[in-house]
Formats: C-alpha cells, structure tokens, sequence
C-alpha cells in the first residue's frame, strides 16, 4: 500500500537551476570567448550580448519551466496525449486572448535587439522570429514526450503571434528608437565615437 501511493503520488519538480542553469551559463561563457578570441569583437558587443543572454534566460524560465513529472497527473490526463492536444490550425474561432497577447509581448524585446547584434532587416528579422518560436515550442513537444502528458500545449498560435511580436519590436520600437537617438545626437551634439556604447548603437541604428 505505501508503495502504490509512494508510485501515485511520485513527484518531480525540474527548475531552471542546477545542470540546465550550469548549462546556460557555460554557453554563454563559451560565447563570449569565442566572440573576444575568434570574432575579435569589442566590449561593447559583448555587453550587448550580455544583455540578450538575460532576455533569453527569462524566455527559457518562462516557456520551458517549471517541469512537472507528477504520476498522479500523468494518470489523471490520461498518460501520453501530446498528439490529441496539439493544435495545428490558425486562429481557430475564438476572440483575442490575454495568452495571445503575452505571446506577442514576450518576443518584441527580440525584433528590438536583433539590430544591435547582427546586420539585420525585415527578412532576417522575420526569419529568426519564427525560428525563435518554433524551437520553443519543440523544446515544449519534446519535454511533454519526455515526462509523458502535456501541460504545455503546442499550438500553431504561438508561434504566430510570437513571430508578429518580432516584427513589432524591429518595426515599430527598433525603428521609434532609431529616429528618437538619431535626433538626440543631433540635438545635443553627442560625439558618439568618444563612448563604446553610443558608438556600438550608432553602428546599430545606421547600418
């Protein structure tokens, strides 16, 4: 009897700590050697990258943890229904989500960083919005495969919307922020090459 309820209500909790934090920080580590050594880019590069690191930390804490292997739960859904609850159809008939609305959200801080780490436009912003998303929510299938129930659902939506909030941060606050820095350094005649940063935005916002 103890070992069936011990069995039922076995549960496993994985956080974004320990082996996967280890990870994280390794590849960031990693990173920013092979961007000093190899890339031979400045300081001002990897401060950047630095910040986009954190973004990303969040964005991996938020979709992807906590992780949940509950038998109990596991038992309750049904065991292994990933497949049924997968939803492939786009914008299914049902008004704008608060769920929609975090989606898009989440990415903009994305499509407002990309400039200031590659040589970016609208089709590489594009590209590496969906693919951004789409990674996301393969990591999401195969953890529910992994754990065996879904508690994260994989929807086509997600990556929609994640994928237009990519769009918004390059289109909308990347190009906002471009003209209100551009007209600041005018205004107040800021020599932005006599400070690594301005002089890495200036690089940014005029490419």
């Amino acid at each position: 009897m103890a070992q069936f309820l011990i069995r039922r209500f076995w549960t496993i909790v994985y956080s974004f700590s320990g082996i996967f934090l280890y990870s994280f920080v390794g590849i960031y580590i990693i990173t920013v050697i092979y961007l000093l050594l190899i890339k031979k880019k400045d300081i001002a590069y990897v401060i950047f990258m630095t910040i986009f690191f954190v973004y990303l930390y969040y964005v991996i804490d938020y979709t992807q943890f906590p992780i949940y292997n509950i038998e109990a739960q596991k038992e309750a859904f049904g065991g292994q229904n990933v497949w049924r609850d997968m939803n492939l159809n786009p914008f299914p008939f049902h008004p704008f989500s608060k769920a929609n609305f975090f989606n898009i959200i989440m990415t903009i801080p994305l499509g407002f960083a990309i400039p200031f780490l590659i040589r970016a436009n609208i089709k590489k912003v594009f590209i590496i919005g969906l693919a951004t998303t789409i990674t996301i929510e393969l990591c999401q299938l195969l953890v529910a495969l992994y754990i065996g129930y879904t508690f994260r659902y994989v929807d086509i939506n997600d990556v929609i919307f994640n994928t237009l909030g990519t769009l918004i941060g390059y289109l909308v606050f990347f190009k906002a922020f471009k003209y209100v820095y551009k007209y600041f350094i005018k205004k107040l005649q800021i020599k932005s090459r006599e400070n690594i940063i301005l002089s890495h935005i200036s690089r940014s916002v005029n490419q």
